[in-house]
């Protein structure tokens, strides 16, 4: 698979690495965004931290919760997103397509906001 066709889909599980190289696999919302796929979260969440030391993940589609593996997985390169007008940008792609749900879940500045942008290798 190619990494445009994730952003077909509604749920992706984005696997990141931790120093010791095991994995932490978590559901995510995604969205395509300037020929790359993004992700937000909580400044604070595990996998800005994981990220923020290695770059590599993994993605496949997947389920709501998370828990079936539904495509081929892909690798990718991840990486944060710091300047704000395309944060900005990004949360908006990510609205439109998650609509009002989103709408309900992203709420307030996005100050302590991250945005993970994914690559192809």
């Amino acid at each position: 698979m190619k990494l445009k066709e994730f952003s077909e889909f509604q749920y992706i599980n984005l696997v990141t690495f931790k120093k010791n190289g095991s994995e932490v696999i978590t559901p995510v919302w995604v969205a395509e965004y300037d020929n790359s796929l993004v992700v937000t979260t909580s400044a604070n969440a595990g996998k800005v931290k994981r990220v923020r030391n290695n770059g590599r993940a993994i993605i496949y589609k997947t389920n709501q919760s998370g828990s079936q593996k539904l495509s081929e997985e892909l690798n990718v390169v991840a990486s944060l997103i710091k300047d704000d007008d395309l944060k900005d940008k990004a949360v908006a792609v990510i609205k439109e397509k998650y609509g009002l749900m989103a709408k309900m879940m992203i709420k307030g500045s996005n100050s302590n906001r991250a945005i993970i942008k994914l690559d192809q290798l």
